[in-house]
């Protein structure tokens, strides 16, 4: 890192005072150069009378500015630079994101509804109000601003299409980096770069925080440029660039090497694509600590595996199905007799709420007249799928399920079955344990594991470490399972069984990724960073007449430790809707959930079309602006 008098004393004392406190909630670096320090960050870039601003003002100290830098299209950051625009402020956005700024409307109505069989898997945290543009750049432009050079660089990782500013100002050179990095080596978190890996032919439900290889490559290029200090979004200014850097990329390919190592989509596309993706994070000094695979065996003869949905034929021949979700499945079971040796299908099980294992269980359930089971956790979302946003979802509620609470038995035929709540690939994922008279076992386990570890490759998925909660939750129930049981993933032909040794080698793997991302993130527990939907508007999606009321609720996950205070506030906007109350305060024991209950009024002349109600969260010391949405729909009846 280079060194001058610009690291002095002056620029120290006045970063100390930044990350301290003072009672403005302005602090100069320089004397052209302030912070405004808010629930993000802001900066003052002074020219004469002149004022350019980065990212906004969040404390609301400017009445005005001429221009106001954008690093990328997140409505948390963009809501304190939006007055400045309406009061006349240039606003520059990067190129490679400037629709989600314009085309609010048209981005809002494509994904209400492609955001049902979602295979992309982006964060949802768009704008939902568009902002006046006035000019887009790219990496390798430039702004000459009263006489103040300042380069963009191109710097994905944390979005698709992110910037960096390097502005050049009294002598320093002060890298404005967006949500780059957070402090000392940190990032906020990693299911916003959840993405497609093109290089493999990998879609973003697969790709677990895709952009890791992205975001390094953006901070080895800022690196090299020797700026004297990284400003961030938020949190504190970072005035050891180089050090900060290398402790978060460092950070990065240790959790993915670690995510590697028991990731179960290896058995589906074999070991050369991964070791193109760990090449692509990974240095060739830091090899991969791949997991053995598991013993593979033969499925008993009455166990049929069909695309991926399971058929059990009982020896008087009827059938009893798992899942049924794609469309050469159905079409078998609806002439099962002519298919399989088997006369009709008498139950249903299903393991997840994912489209490719639903599509198509009304369908069977009316034919055969059927019960359908499914534990009390996946009960509301099969039944309401439109009140959430969630990976590969469907658009086709499930009428006349049947509730079995976990570890409820039943006997069906010559079969005992079991069923279990299972929160593995899915937060709304079960099991079911096949014991046949004969001593013959099997546990059904969805898309949970396959026989070269865990099933989490969709961050958005929902799976969190925490003991007691997702894959530890079920590496304890796997643990405890009958001798000699056998386990079957729906999209695997093969039953497989994990040894001691690999269930020890698991579980290892994810205390070791709670540690690790207890560094990277900076929230209080690493939950937070994993889970986009520890706070969600629900129901996700309604419809609402003119004149009419609704009620949208804000359910909140404390993943902390400890009881939070949450402050919930309904951000105004929305034409022709009101919320109320203005705000709710609501206490959440740890690992606990909470709700607040707003009424939506829809106005007497509020027209047709799609509406996006954002709300303000605010808890131990994060106030998050416009951090989960709801959308709804006003429909005018003809």
């Amino acid at each position: 890192m280079k060194t001058s008098k610009r690291k002095g004393g002056y620029l120290l004392f006045s970063i100390y005072i930044l990350i301290h406190g003072c009672s403005s909630p302005t602090s100069e670096i320089s004397p052209n150069l302030a912070l405004i320090r808010g629930d993000i960050n802001g900066a003052i870039i002074k020219s004469g009378r002149n004022r350019l601003v980065v990212y906004g003002d969040p404390a609301h100290v400017l009445s005005g500015a001429e221009m106001v830098l954008c690093t990328h299209a997140r409505r948390d950051v963009i809501w304190a630079g939006r007055s400045l625009v309406r009061n006349g402020a240039k606003a520059i956005v990067p190129s490679g994101e400037a629709g989600l700024f314009t085309r609010v409307d048209s981005c809002w109505n494509d994904f209400s509804s492609s955001r049902y069989h979602d295979y992309n898997q982006q964060s949802t945290k768009w704008p939902t109000e568009p902002l006046n543009v006035y000019r887009r750049v790219r990496g390798g432009d430039s702004i000459q601003w009263h006489g103040i050079p300042i380069r963009v660089i191109d710097s994905k990782g944390y979005t698709r299409g992110a910037v960096t500013y390097m502005i050049h100002i009294d002598g320093m050179d002060v890298a404005f980096v967006g949500d780059l990095i957070y402090g000392d080596g940190q990032i906020l978190d990693i299911y916003s770069m959840q993405d497609h890996i093109q290089e493999v032919n990998v879609r973003g439900y697969h790709g677990y925080a895709a952009r890791i290889a992205d975001l390094i490559n953006s901070l080895e290029k800022i690196a090299v440029l020797e700026p004297d200090i990284l400003v961030p979004v938020r949190g504190p200014v970072i005035e050891e660039p180089d050090e900060a850097i290398g402790k978060l990329i460092s950070r990065l390919r240790q959790l993915y090497e670690n995510y590697l190592s028991v990731n179960a989509f290896r058995w589906y596309t074999g070991q050369e694509k991964h070791d193109i993706m760990a090449a692509r994070v990974l240095p060739v000094d830091m090899p991969v600590d791949w997991m053995p695979f598991a013993e593979t065996g033969v499925n008993p003869h009455w166990l049929v595996h069909h695309l991926n949905s399971k058929l059990i034929i009982s020896g008087d021949g009827a059938g009893f199905l798992i899942d049924c979700g794609v469309q050469g499945v159905f079409n078998d079971m609806m002439k099962v007799e002519e298919k399989f040796p088997c006369s009709h299908i008498e139950g249903m099980f299903i393991t997840h709420y994912h489209d490719d294992h639903t599509d198509y269980v009304n369908g069977i359930r009316e034919k055969y007249d059927c019960p359908v089971y499914v534990t009390p956790e996946l009960e509301d979302i099969l039944k309401h799928p439109q009140a959430y946003r969630l990976p590969a979802m469907t658009s086709t509620p499930i009428e006349g399920l049947v509730r079995v609470p976990d570890a409820s038995i039943i006997s069906w035929k010559e079969f005992t079955f079991t069923f279990y709540y299972l929160p593995g690939q899915t937060l709304y994922h079960d099991a079911m344990l096949v014991e046949k008279k004969d001593g013959e076992k099997i546990l059904l386990v969805g898309d949970s594991f396959s026989p070269t570890g865990l099933d989490d490759y969709c961050l958005l998925n929902r799976n969190f470490i925490q003991p007691g909660m997702g894959y530890l939750y079920c590496l304890d129930m796997i643990r405890n399972l009958p001798g000699d049981c056998w386990i079957v993933n729906q999209h695997i032909e093969p039953p497989f069984k994990f040894t001691e040794e690999q269930l020890d080698f698991m579980t290892a793997k994810l205390h070791e990724r709670k540690t690790l991302m207890h560094e990277l993130f900076p929230w209080d527990e690493p939950n937070y960073g994993i889970d986009e939907r520890w706070a969600r508007m629900y129901p996700y999606g309604q419809t609402i007449q003119p004149g009419e009321s609704a009620t949208v609720s804000v359910v909140i996950l404390n993943h902390s430790d400890r009881t939070n205070e949450y402050t919930i506030r309904p951000v105004p906007g929305p034409d022709g809707l009101t919320v109320l109350p203005e705000q709710i305060v609501i206490k959440v024991p740890p690992k606990g959930e909470g709700r607040a209950d707003f009424m939506l009024q829809a106005s007497d002349d509020a027209s047709p079309g799609i509406r996006v109600q954002t709300v303000d969260i605010g808890f131990n010391g994060w106030n998050l602006h416009e951090w989960c949405e709801s959308i709804i729909e006003v429909q005018v009846p003809s």
